[in-house]
């Protein structure tokens, strides 16, 4: 990919610095406290020249949490977003025969070799009701049209024994196939609660080979990272956003339960670096904080952490797809008082 002066990868400080809001892609199912949508993922499907993106819509009223994994389909890639194939709790839960409580980010995939769909959902398999979730693994269905049928091929990315960095969470991936490998840059929790990012490669999407922990900069940093993998000319780059677990004391904040669980407070950066799988570390190209720049993000704290982004070759442009707490339904942030929707912001290149 070439742009202006530079070679490889476009460089992610001018994706943050030239980056435009465009619009709303999808809005939460209501707007009532603790009702979001996003933890998706982005194509640009060129069979069809239209853009793909994936969804889990959720609402805290009746508990019922994240309730669907939806995929939508639009021409311009940026508000003119139609619901295509819409996938229930239940029926997930029918088709891979499994108890889920909920569903939260999802990826989707084009197998190379089989041309079938890859559908990548994080479920909450824990044994009892926790609003945060507790263990959350990492489902795969199939199919050979967006619109089905969808079949089961398990639990892909399963926790690790209780001494392991993922015993208790593996999942939110960002998944993306580059040089015909599958990577996979996952949130991974052990068992003290502690969320790093995990790190999997596999050569059909199925079975996984987990490579432990990515460390930042050299560095064990307790983050969780949500974006895309791009083909760079040294590596595998990572663009996306990072949240820390420091806590913004100027932000109103309420837990949703007796597990603490601080959805919505841990500081959103814009984040890029370069993967280095074989020694996996993830090498740090550029961070920034991200500031609101249109009316439908909180001020205080604007982005959940959830993205996505893609490259589109016919308008040769960037698009960047981030899950915003919205400004004008969100008095304070915890589990089930925001109020969530994608967004959609546009690099010309």
């Amino acid at each position: 990919m070439v742009a202006g002066h530079w070679l490889g990868m476009v460089p992610p400080q001018y994706i943050f610095s030239k980056r435009q809001f465009k619009g709303v892609a999808i809005d939460p199912p209501n707007f009532k406290p603790g009702s979001w949508t996003g933890a998706g993922k982005a194509i640009f499907h060129d069979a069809g020249n239209e853009f793909l993106l994936t969804s889990r819509p959720r609402v805290a009223e009746g508990n019922k949490r994240g309730y669907q994994a939806n995929i939508y389909r639009s021409d311009d890639g940026c508000t003119n977003f139609s619901l295509i194939t819409s996938l229930s709790k239940e029926l997930v839960q029918d088709i891979a025969s499994i108890d889920i409580h909920s569903i939260e980010g999802t990826q989707l995939l084009m197998d190379p070799l089989t041309g079938s769909w890859h559908f990548y959902l994080s479920v909450d398999v824990g044994k009892e009701f926790v609003w945060g979730g507790l263990k959350w693994e990492t489902l795969l269905l199939v199919a050979p049209d967006l619109t089905g049928p969808w079949e089961s091929r398990g639990i892909v990315l399963s926790t690790g024994s209780t001494r392991d960095h993922d015993a208790m969470q593996a999942r939110d991936g960002t998944i993306d196939i580059i040089d015909g490998r599958y990577h996979c840059i996952y949130k991974a929790k052990d068992k003290e609660g502690t969320r790093r990012p995990g790190y999997a490669t596999s050569n059909d999407g199925i079975k996984w080979n987990k490579h432990g922990v990515l460390s930042v900069d050299g560095a064990d940093e307790k983050v969780f990272l949500s974006g895309s993998l791009f083909a760079g000319a040294t590596g595998p780059m990572f663009i996306g956003t990072c949240m820390a677990h420091e806590i913004d004391p100027n932000v109103e904040h309420e837990a949703a339960d007796e597990h603490g669980v601080r959805h919505g407070q841990s500081l959103v950066t814009f984040y890029a670096a370069i993967l280095d799988h074989r020694g996996g570390n993830l090498d740090t190209i550029f961070q920034a904080r991200w500031k609101p720049s249109s009316p439908y993000e909180f001020s205080l704290h604007p982005l959940l952490g959830y993205s996505t982004s893609i490259h589109d070759p016919v308008r040769n442009r960037i698009l960047l797809y981030v899950e915003a707490i919205d400004d004008i339904h969100t008095v304070k942030t915890g589990l089930n008082h925001t109020v969530e929707r994608v967004l959609v912001y546009e690099i010309m290149l």
